[in-house]
């Protein structure tokens, strides 16, 4: 019990953390805030802050590895389906599918800090940051899960290149869904990015 207890502290204080400093940006915007007013939100110390995080940018980068390691975990969850005789029932495009309502269903959860990331706040580091980990994502998903593997491959063009243009269709479809207040619903944009990505790429990486 007793070794438990510094573990639990530590992951509220950072959640406190992490949590005012979310609402101050929506507040005022990234560079406005400062450590003085992420402690007052969080009512903790100084040095409470400082033995967690360097600066403000830590604490925001650690928030996005959290998000994306939990969108990634969820959509591993995915298992895959039996085969239903037609290529476009093929499993693959059922998991491609379902990982991309996934992304959406993440987003809409965790929209203040999607909004944050993706309307440029906290700099290009943050933002090259988020696109850097999809990217992993996508090639770990793609090497190592079930219904994903040779998902994007084609001899042709290198994983990288594919990788990137999904990551930077995806973000910026996901960009326009939250400024538009969610106008459809995860199903609605999973089906339409699917189709419509599925239009531009299949020609090249075949079924």
């Amino acid at each position: 019990m007793e070794t438990k207890k510094p573990d639990r502290r530590t992951h509220r204080s950072r959640r406190l953390l992490r949590e005012a400093l979310l609402s101050l940006i929506l507040e005022k915007g990234y560079d406005a805030v400062t450590i003085e007013e992420i402690t007052e939100r969080a009512d903790l110390g100084r040095t409470t802050f400082y033995l967690h995080y360097r600066d403000k940018e830590e604490l925001l980068l650690e928030s996005i590895d959290s998000m994306v390691n939990d969108l990634v975990a969820y959509i591993a969850k995915i298992s895959l389906p039996e085969p239903m005789g037609s290529s476009e029932d093929h499993p693959r495009g059922k998991v491609f599918r379902a990982s991309i309502q996934r992304v959406f269903e993440h987003a809409a959860e965790n929209a203040d800090l999607y909004r944050i990331i993706l309307r440029g706040e906290g700099g290009p580091r943050v933002a090259s940051r988020l696109r850097k980990i999809i990217e992993q994502a996508i090639h770990e998903l793609s090497q190592n899960r079930p219904g994903w593997e040779g998902l994007l491959m084609n001899p042709d063009i290198p994983f990288e290149f594919l990788s990137n243009y999904l990551a930077g269709a995806l973000l910026g479809i996901v960009t326009w869904w939250l400024e538009s207040e969610i106008s459809h619903s995860p199903e609605q944009m999973a089906d339409m990015f699917t189709k419509l990505f599925g239009l531009g790429v299949k020609p090249v990486v075949g079924e």
